[in-house]
């Protein structure tokens, strides 16, 4: 028989068990185990701390008993569960106006039935309690996901074609050039709006805009005057040499390329089948046909000099296997395919390292990069059967650094690379190791066992009761001073098991952070981005010019911060977002990238045409304080084309203008 307590002791040993047990801990079960145990706190404690909670079972059968004197071998029906302050219907009176006014209801929420099965969308208003979210998925932490795919799919339904194949005029006040704006490549036709990206991309690496800038067309011998080409691969670099000129000394911020495409020969972009960077790479592959073009090129005006071809190369790299033989013949890329669901690295170097040095099943064996580039071009490609797989994938946004280092992907540097690599597998390795360890030291059988350790602790240090028997006393004493002593030796093991894997971490993070890999720096100079839909105004792209970046779009041109540039999410939930950069070798602080360039004089002449044209068709408060001597670009050495090594005269120009 269970003596219950008086009701305000009660009360308190309850209170104490709650604080054994912890605050959020069910206060009923606490007074269930004390009543079971007579009251005895230190019964009750123990029991609660095993885990039990005192479930009664089910009174037997032959423990009912009728409501009358007489005792009945089958148990009456309990009465029904009425709700608090809800009024009985009494169903066996006919007239009832409860009965008539609750079956009335009733009848008013019955909906009439279909004569068939129909099809659609649900009818019934949302609610909220029945929203799909993701069981394993913390809705605080995915609000931004879940607004920002919310605004791409809204974007994606109001996005028509019409109003992508406009092209809208800049205002006049935004045509002028000034504070060292850029310039965007603007085509009519917006089938063409990748392909101009990328010519104007080119402009703003140093090292193409130089080399550009000293090409000239090989002139026949005996010709004293030659007319721009209109065939060949000339014509193609004549019209970039003018696109260029136009970007470097022209007042006016926006530019019409039209007459100057058909030199490219560029196949339209139709429709999303085909991402933009894939139409850079493969087929029709206008990036990789366009670098092939420039490096055969520069080479012919080497040869035709008598100069050995400059080295490094400007857009292509050789890369072959790392045990290559002399003489062998090696690959040349001028883009690195870069398939960003390819693995569980979300970022360039590591996709980079994965799929360059990715380990051949010869052992040894994998590939190199044999001669380097001064300029690399990476194509972020997005696979459909990784976009399909899961949102998880496409919710992990895809980076890549200002800055990168090639060294450890150089034949030269494959022996150093490997030791180091082996050297971080194994630091890998020894973290996962010290993990599971810890995890060992901290839970026993799912369960927390430093957590039940803790609370062991403050039961025989707050709770139990030695009873004035100080043997009793002696041994709650011995007990407890060995389990501190226990938690001590525990979270001191935890201690320096989570310092030691923090500090593999850090060295893991920087083990090929070193100065003998820190010799071929490359600097980010362009990131071509797109939405994912379909059009125009779909496609931007951030170039590095004088020190500060800007966002280039079809009608909009503004200065951002690095944090933007390589931060920028948008697409992320339309597969879509940057599939193009552009990185070039790192300058030497000595060389100045806005320094005048030799461009051809006639190009020049046109730019001054082109310039005075425009100057007088502003109002005079826009142009008051522009000043431009003589009319005229800057001036600049005039650089002849060599042949034979004779120098040629200066080509005249039949007035072509892409103003």
């Amino acid at each position: 028989m269970h003596v219950l307590p008086d009701a305000a002791k009660e009360e308190e040993t309850v209170d104490v068990l709650i604080s054994v047990m912890g605050e959020d801990f069910d206060r009923e079960v606490a007074r269930r185990i004390l009543r079971k145990y007579d009251g005895n706190i230190e019964k009750a404690a123990g029991a609660l701390l095993e885990g039990e909670r005192g479930e009664e079972p089910p009174p037997s059968i032959s423990s009912w008993r009728s409501n009358s004197q007489l005792d009945i071998s089958q148990p009456q029906p309990l009465p029904p569960a009425v709700r608090p302050n809800t009024p009985v219907i009494d169903l066996t009176v006919e007239d009832d106006a409860d009965l008539q006014r609750a079956m009335q209801e009733s009848r008013n929420t019955i909906q009439p039935q279909p004569e068939g099965p129909k099809f659609g969308p649900s009818e019934r208003p949302p609610d909220p309690n029945w929203a799909v979210v993701p069981s394993h998925v913390d809705y605080n932490q995915d609000a931004n996901y879940l607004q920002n795919l919310e605004r791409a799919i809204e974007a994606s339904l109001e996005h028509s074609m019409s109003d992508s194949d406009a092209l809208e005029p800049f205002p006049v006040e935004q045509q002028l050039r000034r504070d060292g704006c850029p310039v965007v490549l603007r085509p009519s036709m917006h089938t063409m709006v990748y392909a101009a990206s990328i010519l104007q991309g080119l402009f703003y690496v140093p090292q193409v805009r130089k080399r550009m800038s000293w090409w000239r067309p090989p002139v026949p011998p005996n010709v004293m005057e030659v007319h721009p080409p209109t065939s060949g691969s000339d014509y193609t670099l004549w019209a970039l040499s003018e696109i260029f000129t136009h970007m470097d000394l022209a007042r006016l911020c926006d530019l019409n390329v039209d007459k100057r495409l058909p030199a490219f020969n560029i196949e339209r972009w139709t429709g999303l089948s085909q991402s933009p960077g894939e139409l850079s790479r493969s087929p029709p592959e206008f990036f990789a046909k366009l670098s092939a073009t420039l490096e055969r090129a520069f080479a012919d005006q080497f040869a035709h000099s008598g100069q050995p071809p400059h080295k490094p190369r400007l857009l292509h790299f050789q890369y072959g296997s790392s045990m290559s033989e002399p003489g062998e013949l090696l690959q040349e890329t001028s883009i690195v395919p870069i398939d960003v669901h390819g693995g569980d690295a979300k970022d360039l170097i590591g996709r980079l390292y994965a799929q360059l040095s990715k380990p051949q099943p010869e052992p040894g064996k994998q590939s190199v990069i044999f001669e380097p580039s001064e300029v690399v071009a990476f194509e972020l490609s997005r696979s459909s059967s990784a976009s399909t797989s899961g949102d998880s994938v496409e919710r992990k946004a895809f980076t890549f650094p200002k800055s990168i280092y090639l060294d450890q992907f150089l034949r030269e540097n494959v022996d150093l690379v490997r030791r180091k690599r082996r050297h971080q597998q194994e630091m890998s390795e020894e973290i996962q190791r010290l993990i599971l360890h810890k995890r060992t030291l901290t839970h026993f059988d799912g369960k927390d066992a430093l957590n039940d350790l803790r609370s062991t602790i403050f039961y025989y240090e707050n709770v139990a009761d030695a009873k004035g028997d100080p043997e009793r006393a002696s041994a709650i004493q011995t007990t407890l001073t060995k389990l501190k002593s226990i938690l001590d030796t525990i979270e001191e093991e935890i201690k320096t098991t989570d310092n030691t894997i923090n500090i593999l971490r850090a060295e893991v993070a920087s083990l090929l952070v070193c100065a003998e890999l820190q010799h071929v720096r490359y600097d980010l100079r362009v990131v071509f981005m797109h939405d994912g839909l379909y059009g125009r105004k779909h496609l931007y792209s951030y170039v590095h010019d004088k020190s500060s970046w800007w966002k280039i779009a079809d009608s909009l041109i503004e200065k951002v911060s690095e944090e933007v540039v390589l931060n920028d999410h948008t697409g992320l939930h339309l597969g879509a977002g940057p599939y193009l950069l552009f990185y070039s070798r790192a300058l030497p602080p000595s060389v100045d990238p806005a320094s005048s360039l030799p461009w051809p004089d006639d190009i020049k002449d046109d730019v001054r045409a082109a310039n005075k044209e425009f100057l007088s068709q502003l109002p005079p408060e826009l142009v008051k304080d522009i000043t431009i001597l003589d009319d005229s670009p800057p001036g600049s050495p005039q650089v002849p084309s060599m042949h034979n090594g004779t120098a040629t005269d200066v080509l005249s120009s039949d007035g072509m203008d892409v103003s």
